[in-house]
């Protein structure tokens, strides 16, 4: 189970949101997609791409209020592995993404700030603009002698206050999300998640962490949380499966496919199609594409097996 300290760090910006919002060449998953499709009678699971490309992925529980760069992080590397999967680009895969170089652009350069602050938080869009202008670094990746092996609260601590080094930055910008669009509501999620794009979703809904029989949590509380959205399920009780950052047995109970793999089954739950409206009607969910727009593509038809 989950230490009783849990960081979020969601520190919502609405005006400034709303403005990034109005500036996306693609404001909507509909204007950036519109032939996407919902998909209805199939259930997609966008882990498995990610366990093809990297067998051994784990990933850290965050330490400070990082929340948002854990989210988005996760993302692109699921972004990544689908790319891979679905249309060969091995080049695309370069190791686990760096948490602290999406949190300290989204909080400083993004923000056109010299410093930030020492106190923890960020906002989806902010992440979103760090990763299309800015871009991201990755573990095990020799950046001319700097190699970042481990993963460190304190490095996001100091990076969240001065942003990320300008030595650095040159390599980050070469690894870039080229396109975010806003996801309003769950029938937007599945467009998205349908085709391969994986969704950052920031709000303050808070829930359970005993799942029921079919692997759902319920709403419960309030969190100021990032969460990164990467599978579907139909049928009766539609939902949109949740990957948090608190570490690998944060949630308990049955998981739904029975047979989710090991890195997925202790930090992800299901949410009601209903709870995701909720969560995306809070205006800072976002989802990620590496085209220019969100096209249209078949995704392998495979169901929750160990691959």
């Amino acid at each position: 189970m989950a230490s009783p300290w849990r960081p979020e760090g969601w520190t919502p910006n609405p005006a400034e949101t709303e403005k990034f919002v109005s500036g996306l060449k693609y404001p909507t998953i509909r204007e950036g997609g519109p032939k996407l499709k919902v998909q209805d009678d199939k259930d997609v699971f966008l882990y498995q791409y990610l366990l093809k490309v990297c067998p051994k992925y784990r990933r850290v529980a965050q330490a400070i209020g990082s929340c948002v760069g854990h989210a988005y992080a996760g993302c692109a590397d699921l972004l990544a592995a689908t790319e891979i999967v679905v249309h060969g680009e091995a080049e695309d895969w370069h190791g686990r993404t760096l948490e602290a170089s999406i949190y300290a652009f989204s909080r400083v350069e993004a923000r056109g700030k010299r410093r930030a602050g020492t106190s923890d938080g960020s906002y989806g869009a902010a992440a979103c603009k760090a990763v299309m202008n800015w871009g991201l670094l990755h573990y095990d990746v020799d950046y001319k002698g700097t190699v970042f092996a481990e993963y460190s609260g304190l490095r996001e601590k100091q990076w969240g206050d001065t942003g990320v080094p300008d030595e650095l930055e040159p390599f980050a910008k070469k690894r870039r999300i080229k396109e975010t669009t806003l996801i309003r509501n769950f029938d937007d999620y599945c467009r998205a998640v349908g085709a391969g794009y994986p969704v950052a979703v920031c709000s303050n809904v808070g829930f359970t962490f005993a799942r029921d029989s079919e692997g759902f949590c319920r709403p419960k509380g309030s969190w100021s949380h990032a969460l990164a959205a990467i599978s579907k399920r139909h049928g009766k009780r539609p939902g949109a499966l949740i990957w948090n950052s608190w570490g690998n047995s944060s949630n308990s109970g049955p998981h739904y496919p029975d047979d989710m793999p090991v890195p997925f089954r202790g930090s992800t739950f299901w949410i009601d199609a209903e709870v995701f409206d909720r969560m995306a009607r809070q205006g800072d969910t976002f989802a990620m594409s590496n085209y220019d727009g969100f096209p249209p593509r078949k995704l392998p038809d495979w169901t929750g097996g160990v691959l």
